[in-house]
């Protein structure tokens, strides 16, 4: 008997989270949401945000000379794949439109969603590696979530909250006899 292709799946724990709450039917559409939010919040942990909204100024429609400051990040985030995402969006967008936060929270989305679909990539490609596992079911899953989440709010939301020491939520465990999936 297989615990899930899941198990196996190469991500850290809190995509695997995700990978396990799309694989099985008993989780509602908003409790793998709920896990999804959870999970680009994790990965946005990282995001030198503080740093960032102090460079940027916050009245300012056009700002020139943004792309040298934020380059300056760089280095300091070597190995960090959403971090240096991040930091491109933030020295290649246009900021005829943006000024100050939000174009911090557009950088942000823009990292957060090519980091849902990267990490969609490898759960597709890793549920077609196994042969027990059929990507059907769990891709009409996947994407039903994927347009349920509303990237733009959760990048407000964390931009918002990168001044305080709350941690971000995780998805609530069920573990006692009563507290099973809905019905």
């Amino acid at each position: 008997m297989s615990d899930g292709p899941w198990k196996s799946l190469p991500l850290g724990p809190h995509w695997k989270r995700v990978a396990k709450r799309l694989e099985t039917d008993v989780f509602t559409l908003a409790e793998r949401r709920e896990a999804l939010e959870s999970t680009l919040e994790k990965e946005a942990e990282v995001l030198p945000l503080k740093a960032v909204l102090r460079m940027v100024p916050n009245g300012q429609s056009h700002l020139f000379g943004l792309s040298e400051t934020i380059e300056v990040l760089r280095p300091d985030h070597p190995g960090s794949k959403i971090v240096q995402t991040f930091l491109t969006y933030m020295s290649a967008t246009e900021t005829d439109a943006a000024s100050g936060r939000g174009l911090v929270e557009s950088a942000v989305a823009d990292a957060l969603n090519e980091c849902l679909l990267e990490n969609s990539r490898s759960i597709e490609e890793h549920y077609i590696r196994k042969k027990q596992a059929t990507w059907g079911p769990v891709e009409a899953r996947f994407s039903a979530v994927r347009e349920a989440i509303d990237i733009r709010g959760l990048a407000s939301r964390i931009v918002a909250d990168s001044g305080s020491s709350v941690r971000t939520r995780h998805p609530p465990k069920r573990s006692g006899l009563d507290e099973g999936p809905q019905l």
